[in-house]
């Protein structure tokens, strides 16, 4: 059986990939701008695809339609799937990603792709994608985790998603949220 100390041990053998480039998010409009000033990097420490509850971290999609994808998935058939939204976007420079979308990786860590897209809102237990993702966040071998969106396979085309760790991100690596000027409006770390 595969389980955390299972995971973290054979996250040696995955290679590490590096990012560099503007990430995408779209979210609603009420959580993100309820704070003063506004938390771009908000971290609910809730569950998600990748990661068990009270970890900090935040999830972008490489481009808009993936974002799109994913927050119409998200809120498909729920009262607030009307309410007003936002898109920003974050430039980030991340050297050690875990890569998911990679056969290599996948290989390393004993994973098979149909395991990615498992529905982790009804699992019992942990899932294997949020062992995953605590593993990376405790054994500090990578910064994030790049991963093949499921709404947009739903939907008919490829995307992908990452999950960037707020604890592992360290100099030179960055995640800085886009504003008007070339001053970031939040920035890790």
């Amino acid at each position: 059986m595969r389980d955390l100390a299972w995971i973290s041990a054979r996250l040696d053998a995955a290679p590490a990939a590096a990012i560099r480039g503007t990430l995408t998010r779209l979210v609603p409009f009420v959580p993100v701008t309820k704070n003063r000033p506004v938390d771009w990097l908000l971290t609910t420490g809730r569950p998600n695809r990748y990661n068990p509850a009270g970890t900090e971290c935040v999830y972008f999609a490489e481009d808009e339609a993936t974002a799109r994808a994913e927050y119409d998935q998200y809120w498909a058939g729920l009262p607030g799937a009307a309410q007003p939204l936002v898109t920003y976007f974050a430039e980030v420079q991340l050297r050690r990603v875990l890569d998911l979308t990679s056969k290599d990786s996948l290989k390393a860590l004993g994973v098979r792709p149909s395991e990615l897209f498992t529905n982790w809102r009804r699992a019992k237990r942990p899932t294997v994608t949020q062992l995953i993702g605590q593993a990376v966040n405790t054994t500090c071998k990578f910064s994030a985790i790049r991963y093949p969106s499921n709404a947009t396979r739903d939907a008919g085309f490829p995307g992908t998603n990452i999950v960037i760790f707020r604890t592992r991100i360290q100099r030179p690596d960055f995640v800085h949220i886009l504003g008007p000027t070339k001053k970031p409006l939040q920035k890790w770390p």
